[in-house]
């Protein structure tokens, strides 16, 4: 499907950019309302907590005055030897009865906070699906993708963090056992076969002269793997022990290739190999590259396979953590911006927005969002609401 402007002209990013406008405007109405739930309900905990200590506060000094008011009448009492005691049982009564109370009252308030705290998790947790739908589409320009692989048991436990423009990053869990060839754990082999990798300077027997150990590492699992843009790092055990023999490798694809090697033996601290001369010799770089290539061409292969929005970051900022959800949606609003700025420059009318889609075979439908729809839902969430429209210049 190709994409025009309303006048015809030929439509930069050729996606359908009113259905994603319809659905970002829909998805900030959504979250936008539940995190202003979220503010009424912290706001609810933080009253029911002030009124716990203002309670507390209280009984306490109730306390204080009835102790003293009794302090006070076995002093002008003439007969202090007998009240004293029956002052001291009254003390000791009110003081228990109070302490009970005080529990009694800051239990039943815990109650309550926990239940509104419960919702706002209610509340969060569906705010994070509601973002989850919206941005696993991959709506925004992508600036980097980081993927972390780390062996398990059977099979891997995975994710990708995608950095976006407007300093936007979103964290997706990846279903990585839904692929064949990372169902299970994979092997150097399962890459590239037969390569070797010099680990150490060994002795030969009844020979002086210490030589380069080569080790095939065909048989070594790969047990973790991070790789940001055109850098990988990723480190293969001779077993899958923590502990066991092992090799990581740091790989940079910029420019020239690099490579850096590390090695341990079993139980030992990894060395550099790129530091001893004789062993960096041995360096297949060319096999080693290769090795690279083929696990980021198998890397890049989980991406479909991304879901469950585990974290959103904006600026590094927590979304959901630190409720900046409009904040985020404010930032959205920025990017998509200036593409609402062209179409509306081209559409026929200033009332709404118009695009055109063509099939392969030529054949054209009008697409259409008009502007007193948009302020329509957006409505919803009053001034917040106005602000978004405000952002995506869709003013009159």
């Amino acid at each position: 499907m190709k994409y025009l402007f309303g006048d015809s002209s030929e439509l930069p990013i050729q996606i359908d950019f009113l259905r994603l406008l319809n659905n970002y405007i829909e998805t900030s109405v959504k979250v936008i309302t539940l995190e202003n739930t979220v503010f009424d309900l912290k706001e609810t905990i933080m009253d029911r907590r002030r009124l716990k200590n203002s309670v507390l506060d209280e009984m306490d000094q109730f306390l204080m005055t009835v102790e003293n008011a009794i302090f006070g009448a076995v002093a002008k009492s003439k007969e202090q030897e007998t009240i004293v005691k029956y002052a001291d049982k009254s003390k000791l009564f009110l003081k228990k009865f109070i302490e009970d109370g005080k529990a009694q009252f800051s239990d039943e308030l815990f109650r309550e906070i926990a239940q509104y705290e419960k919702k706002v998790d209610d509340v969060d947790d569906e705010n994070r699906t509601i973002l989850e739908a919206f941005f696993i589409q991959d709506p925004l320009p992508i600036t980097n993708k980081k993927y972390t692989l780390s062996a398990l048991e059977k099979g891997y436990s995975s994710k990708v963090q995608i950095d976006c423009e407007g300093n936007i990053a979103c964290v997706f869990d990846i279903r990585s056992s839904e692929l064949p060839f990372w169902k299970k754990h994979v092997k150097s082999r399962d890459f590239v076969r037969n390569v070797e990798i010099p680990a150490k300077m060994k002795k030969p027997f009844l020979k002086k002269e210490l030589v380069p150990d080569i080790v095939e590492i065909d048989e070594y699992i790969l047990t973790d793997l991070v790789l940001s843009g055109n850098e990988l790092e990723v480190v293969f055990r001779k077993g899958f022990d923590s502990a066991s023999e092992r090799f990581r490798l740091k790989m940079v694809f910029t420019g020239e290739f690099s490579v850096e090697v590390l090695h341990a033996d079993e139980g030992d601290v990894e060395k550099n190999i790129n530091a001893i001369p004789e062993l960096k010799n041995e360096l297949n770089i060319l096999r080693l590259r290769e090795l690279g290539e083929k696990i980021i061409e198998k890397t890049k292969d989980l991406y479909i396979k991304k879901h469950s929005l585990k974290n959103i970051y904006l600026g590094g900022i927590d979304v959901l953590e630190e409720n900046r959800i409009f904040e985020l949606m404010q930032k959205v609003a920025e990017i998509f911006a200036p593409a609402v700025a062209d179409i509306r420059k081209h559409s026929p009318s200033k009332e709404e927005l118009s695009l055109k889609a063509e099939d392969e075979s030529g054949k054209r439908s009008e697409i259409y969002l008009k502007i007193s729809e948009v302020r329509g839902k957006l409505d919803a969430i009053g001034e917040k609401g106005m602000k978004l429209f405000e952002i995506l210049g869709m003013q009159q």
